[in-house]
């Protein structure tokens, strides 16, 4: 009999150890679970911003890319066009003397690696008038 109740008792400190170890492995797991999730969120906010950062790199890179070919090309005056790029479109402003002009500052925007779209909207053309102004130093703007 004494066996008997030994046996009982062992049976009764073992269920009581598992009954207390099951809560705690399962709070233990549901910590370790939630933070791998933290840990994960963590690492998609990290892409997201390192997307950001990418993305503002490459439209940086566009626009010296472009500006730089507008610059050096013997058609148009690089210098009076602004070009700015958001999301790899290219946006020109400024102006320039002639309509192919426009045409040749967006063929060579639109010959630029990375650009998606060129919008040439801002980029207006120079009356005569205006040139006259330009050079003689009268310019009302």
């Amino acid at each position: 009999m004494k066996n008997h109740a030994n046996s009982k008792s062992s049976t009764l400190r073992k269920s009581r150890l598992l009954g207390a170890s099951v809560p705690a492995i399962m709070l233990a797991s549901g910590m370790a679970l939630s933070q791998a999730h933290a840990s994960y969120d963590k690492k998609d906010d990290d892409r997201s911003e390192s997307r950001s950062a990418s993305e503002a790199v490459t439209d940086g890179w566009i626009t010296t890319k472009v500006k730089s070919k507008l610059v050096a090309d013997q058609e148009v005056s690089g210098f009076d066009i602004s070009v700015e790029t958001r999301d790899k479109v290219v946006y020109l402003s400024g102006e320039v003397e002639d309509q192919s002009q426009v045409s040749h500052a967006v063929e060579i925007a639109e010959d630029t690696e990375g650009v998606k779209r060129v919008d040439a909207t801002s980029l207006r053309v120079g009356t005569a008038v205006d040139q006259m102004r330009d050079a003689v130093g009268m310019r009302d703007d």
